[in-house]
């Protein structure tokens, strides 16, 4: 088996961009370059070059408009791309992904969807609270966010050291696993629409942020075309805010030890008979 290189991924992730821009026009719906991805338009005009994964970000309404075109079948998606469901029966996290089945995904520190995929993540109201309220919000979508990551991450896997300090988390670990993935997807999605996105002026990724980036809702009507491999896909205008909340000094690469990957090893499947190429 042989596994694709970083290059060859970043090409697998790039058609999977494309198509999501694509089908994004075509329903006229908003969304923005988001994370290590719109970091890498500003600072690398495409991909970060150790990265291996695409994030985008959605208004609710947008998302739930695009969740709805993939029930319905007619989000018009192209042959091999399909769209995973985040509240559904089998749900593996709280936001959708778009899924490329030419791929295979094997990942030793966690389960995940098994083919190569693109992060769907959805911005959500935050309400006109004080800080000490914003942090309740805050504290509960986190502990659903643990669950759900205990549910699916191998504790320690592959590390030595593991097996000696495993049994110390063994309650913690079996808390999480009793309360449930599917309880605790149901749990925050709850939360997340408490607050509708169209009655805040602010709004922040709750469902996955495992953070308090919270950015005027104002961004997504202010959207421009960002070069990203020879490509235009939107992002804020306001990126550079966006990305200073969230990375400080992002026009500065982080020394080798700090530059994070997820770890994922990728291959081309077989579809009938046929090695698939991007």
């Amino acid at each position: 088996m042989k596994y694709l290189t970083i290059d060859e991924i970043h090409g697998a992730l790039l058609g999977m961009l494309t198509e999501f821009d694509r089908v994004c026009r075509a329903h006229g719906l908003r969304y923005s370059l988001a994370y290590g991805t719109l970091l890498g338009a500003a600072r690398h005009k495409g991909f970060i070059p150790w990265d291996d994964d695409v994030d985008v970000m959605m208004p609710r309404p947008d998302y739930e408009k695009l969740y709805a075109l993939m029930k319905s079948g007619e989000a018009g998606l192209s042959p091999h791309f399909w769209i995973s469901d985040d509240r559904e029966k089998g749900a593996l996290y709280p936001f959708m992904k778009l899924v490329d089945d030419r791929f295979t995904v094997k990942s030793s520190s966690h389960i995940e969807i098994k083919n190569l995929y693109l992060d769907i993540f959805p911005a959500d109201g935050v309400p006109d609270v004080s800080p000490k309220e914003r942090k309740k919000m805050f504290r509960k979508e986190l502990f659903c966010n643990f669950v759900i990551s205990m549910n699916l991450w191998y504790v320690f896997a592959d590390k030595w050291w593991g097996y000696v300090i495993r049994p110390f988390f063994f309650w913690f670990y079996l808390i999480w696993m009793c309360y449930g993935k599917k309880r605790a997807i149901r749990r925050i999605r709850g939360l997340l629409l408490k607050f509708p996105f169209e009655e805040c002026e602010m709004c922040d990724n709750r469902a996955w942020g495992q953070t308090m980036d919270d950015i005027p809702k104002s961004y997504y009507d202010d959207l421009i075309e960002m070069e990203f491999e020879g490509h235009k896909f939107f992002g804020f205008a306001e990126y550079d805010k966006f990305l200073t909340i969230r990375y400080g000094d992002y026009m500065t690469p982080p020394p080798p030890k700090k530059r994070q990957t997820h770890h994922l090893k990728v291959y081309r499947n077989e579809i009938h008979g046929e090695e698939v190429t991007e």
